[in-house]
């Protein structure tokens, strides 16, 4: 890929001290100790640290973690203080089979990190009179438009940057793919066209991808310049972030991390096509630079990329005047996560975050502004508490240079006395509970709760014996560090839990669900539905599909709990229409989407958000010999049932994936990557292949 500049030299002072210190050596690990900042000058008071004890505890973590089964196989940091990177390195492999380890200048996808260049490229606009944050965006982009009402019409800049617009939430459908696909903004707006706000814009906020993926034609909109290029050109350029570029782009290879198959050779690049919602590959020390010009209160040396006033603005708390913020549980900024990391919080240290993930990757950015501290990790290929681990390394970073008087130790629970709790008290708290997931409190003995989850259809008890304590928490011996209450939230009662996060030397409280009020029993429509299944046809190249997520769309009933629905592992509402289920719960709960049943050529299809479903029942069986598979005006993926054969080749697809009976998937190949390794070629009976191409093409399959 082009870069945007030179590269900057390495200054490795003190590499082999470190390195003698650290016990480092051999295949896996890169380090470069000391990167050019962005700038000379220290603020006044500045306190350089020397962080060996941190350096060698971050080691510690995630040697530990990549040792662990199913840990991430690549994983790279940098830790910068003030306006200098202090520490850069990389550890695991990209290639485990070739022995390829990666470096601090191999790219790795931030996911949502890159939410925060949404927010700087939104501020930058505001910085030079474009546009304002609080003007509706219609405004700005009069083809935005939803469904129903005109409350869509009041969404503003500064809702989009703080989740708090009301959007559904996540379109998903060609999100991360194993072959690029331009237009995802475009996408999201046409699926918005057809649905409907979930709450008033600035009512509240939870977290909502497209938000984000409106800055895009917000951008277009003022400048005349597409997103990719306005962030080229107004931040990767003027920082220096030469190894910064968007997941939309193939990269070279061996330049960029990835999942590794079991044999240790890697998946191909996921692109990530969610431009300003999840869509940039970068590099801890590229993501230094950027931390140190927010750091510098905009300014980048002598260049100032934001004013002061956007710095600021973005580190507010632009959740706390909602009329609907319970528990506080949100302090999102402009961009950010949240603005009062909980585990710096407890230590009286401001630090805004930001976390990633992908189908790869998993990403967190965190800057302590007032500190002059902050650290950026990536990982890649497994399973990484980031959060944590960053947590972690900024706390040891303020203990080793004074800033605090050491690592905070962990709480050690000591649940109030039980009180008495009547039949009535304890009955009111009975029932379900759902936003991201279905929970219930169910009686028990000795006037205790007990809280079960509704997980694939059916319920997993997650804590018996729940007493009612002083202050009004419910808490278990069996589990003395986790607390049930329920509260008041839009007029309804809603299970929230507190337990300790990070380091665990702090608690945090969340909502997991409203009281469900039953409705009628379902509607004759409704329950035959139940009994059936439908395929995806519309994300051809999806990293998700191709590595094995099932293609089917099932409705779930959860027992006990009459006239709701379960769509995707979200409750839905279909009292009001026998084709319409509507999203419920809004409170804590993201990417809600009505569900709507939609008749196609005599069939019912099932559309949700804008990945659309075709029935399992009528996909026609295929004989063996030689077939041509015609694919519809639409575009939309074919379904076929096998019979048993000793052989299967498909030509002049897209894309195309083979299941076993139950949707194992068998074999995945897009655009001639064949992402699966060990299929045998064997056809069993009652599998199922699906096609996807050009609209209008022809599919060849042979079947013997």
């Amino acid at each position: 890929m082009p870069s945007d500049g030179p590269h900057g030299p390495l200054l490795e002072i003190s590499r082999r001290g470190l390195l003698r210190l650290a016990g480092l050596g051999g295949v896996g690990v890169a380090m470069s100790s000391l990167l050019p900042g962005c700038g000379d000058s220290e603020a006044p008071g500045f306190r350089p640290g020397n962080y060996a004890a941190t350096l060698l505890d971050a080691r510690e973590a995630i040697r530990a973690a990549m040792a662990h089964p199913g840990g991430p196989t690549a994983v790279s940091l940098a830790l910068v203080d003030h306006q200098r990177t202090v520490w850069a390195e990389a550890f695991g492999f990209l290639d485990k089979a070739r022995g390829l380890a990666p470096t601090p200048d191999t790219r790795f996808g931030l996911a949502s990190g890159s939410k925060v260049f949404a927010a700087i490229a939104t501020l930058i606009l505001v910085d030079r009179g474009l546009i304002d944050l609080d003007t509706p965006l219609v405004q700005y982009v009069p083809d935005f438009r939803m469904a129903r009402d005109q409350a869509y019409a009041r969404i503003t800049p500064r809702q989009l940057l703080s989740h708090s617009s009301g959007l559904p939430g996540t379109d998903y459908r060609n999100g991360t793919t194993f072959y690029p696909v331009a237009g995802h903004a475009a996408q999201v707006m046409a699926t918005l066209a057809s649905q409907r706000l979930k709450h008033a814009p600035g009512e509240m906020a939870v977290y909502c991808n497209d938000g984000f993926s409106l800055i895009e034609p917000l951008v277009t909109a003022v400048t005349g310049q597409s997103y990719t290029d306005f962030i080229r050109q107004e931040i990767f350029r003027p920082l220096g972030m030469t190894h910064s570029c968007f997941g939309i782009e193939t990269l070279a290879p061996d330049s960029y991390a990835t999942g590794l198959r079991a044999n240790g050779e890697p998946y191909p690049q996921e692109y990530i096509n969610v431009l300003s919602t999840g869509g940039i590959y970068s590099t801890p020390s590229d993501m230094g630079r950027l931390a140190m010009m927010l750091m510098a209160g905009g300014r980048q040396g002598e260049h100032r990329l934001l004013s002061a006033w956007a710095v600021t603005e973005m580190g507010l708390d632009q959740s706390a005047t909602l009329p609907l913020n319970p528990l506080h549980e949100n302090d999102f900024g402009l961009g950010w996560d949240g603005v009062r990391q909980g585990g710096l919080a407890a230590v009286g240290v401001t630090a805004w975050h930001k976390n990633g993930g992908s189908v790869f990757f998993s990403t967190q950015f965190d800057v302590a502004p007032d500190e002059g501290l902050a650290v950026i990790i990536m990982a890649a290929g497994g399973a990484l508490e980031v959060e944590t681990l960053a947590e972690r390394i900024l706390l040891q970073a303020l203990a080793e240079r004074g800033s605090i008087t050491g690592v905070p130790a962990p709480l050690t629970p000591h649940p109030p006395p039980r009180i008495p709790t009547s039949e009535a008290e304890l009955l009111a708290l009975v029932g379900h509970y759902a936003a991201e997931k279905l929970y219930r409190l169910e009686p028990g003995a000795d006037q205790s709760l007990t809280w079960s989850e509704f997980v694939e259809g059916a319920w997993l008890e997650r804590i018996a014996g729940l007493q009612r304590r002083q202050g009004g928490d419910w808490i278990a011996d069996s589990a003395p560090d986790r607390a049930l209450l329920v509260m008041e939230a839009d007029g309804r009662p809603h299970l929230a839990l507190r337990e300790p996060k990070g380091l665990k030397h702090y608690a945090s409280a969340r909502i997991l669900g409203q009281l469900l009020t039953p409705l009628a029993p379902l509607s004759a429509p409704w329950r035959a539905r139940l009994q059936h299944r439908w395929l995806m046809v519309n994300d051809p190249y999806s990293t998700l599909l191709a590595l094995g997520m099932p293609p089917l769309f099932n409705l779930w009933q959860a027992p006990g709990l009459t006239g709701y629905l379960i769509a995707a592992g979200k409750v839905v509402n279909p009292s009001a229409s026998d084709d319409h289920a509507l999203m419920c719960t809004k409170v804590a709960a993201r990417d809600l989407n009505d569900l709507i049943m939609v008749q196609r050529n005599g069939e019912e299809w099932v559309l949700l958000g804008s990945t659309l479903y075709r029935p399992l029942a009528t996909v026609s069986r295929l004989a063996t010999g030689h077939h041509l598979i015609a694919i519809g005006d639409e575009g939309l993926g074919v379904w076929r049932r096998l019979t048993a054969a000793a052989d299967l080749k498909v030509a002049a697809a897209n894309s195309w994936y083979f299941y076993g009976p139950d949707f194992q998937l068998l074999n995945a190949v897009v655009k001639d990557k064949t992402i699966t390794l060990d299929w045998d070629g064997r056809v069993p009976d009652a599998a199922y292949l699906l096609v996807q191409g050009d609209a209008g093409a022809s599919i060849e399959v042979s079947l013997g």
